[in-house]
């Protein structure tokens, strides 16, 4: 079971991690990986901005709340975080005991409220990520799940990096 878990953990934050690096890479400023890796706040405050002001797109969307949460491997934790609450949140909606379209016929401007204040409780608890995970790892394992989640994030960052421009060096 424990090695399910840290499976699952590795190959999670590799995608996620995959796909953060891959949008950034493929956003139209290359200055943004440098930013992202150097943690540069200003630079990263600027990058949230030109993402905002941005055409709406799904890859503007993601990239703006990775860029929220910081960059880098605190912020591949958060997104994933964010995803795996919100998803949780989302499955159990949908498998209420009432049907789907009784429950998507029941909706009403205080489940909105309510969809709105789960969705800023899920972005502190994203934040809180480290707590959060802790909970719900053995209290033996939590070095192994660091481990696998840290060598995820690297697996994917470097996948990102040579599918996007293969032959570029990297390590400067």
């Amino acid at each position: 079971m424990i090695y399910f878990q840290l499976i699952l953990a590795f190959c999670s934050t590799a995608v996620i991690s995959f796909l953060l690096f891959y949008l950034l890479l493929k956003h139209k400023n290359n200055v943004s990986l440098e930013v992202v890796e150097k943690k540069d706040k200003a630079g990263l405050k600027k990058l949230k901005k030109e993402l905002k002001k941005d055409q709406f797109s799904w890859q503007n969307m993601v990239m703006s709340k990775w860029v929220a949460f910081g960059g880098g491997f605190y912020g591949v934790m958060a997104v994933l975080t964010y995803v795996v609450v919100e998803f949780n949140e989302v499955l159990d909606l949908l498998t209420s005991e009432a049907s789907f379209m009784a429950t998507i016929a029941e909706l009403g401007a205080g489940d909105l409220v309510n969809f709105f204040i789960n969705s800023l409780m899920n972005f502190v608890t994203a934040i809180s990520w480290p707590i959060y995970w802790m909970a719900r790892v053995d209290g033996d394992s939590i070095l192994m799940w660091f481990m696998a989640v840290y060598a995820g994030y690297v697996v994917g960052q470097f996948l990102a990096k040579n599918m996007t421009n293969p032959y570029a060096n990297h390590n400067e």
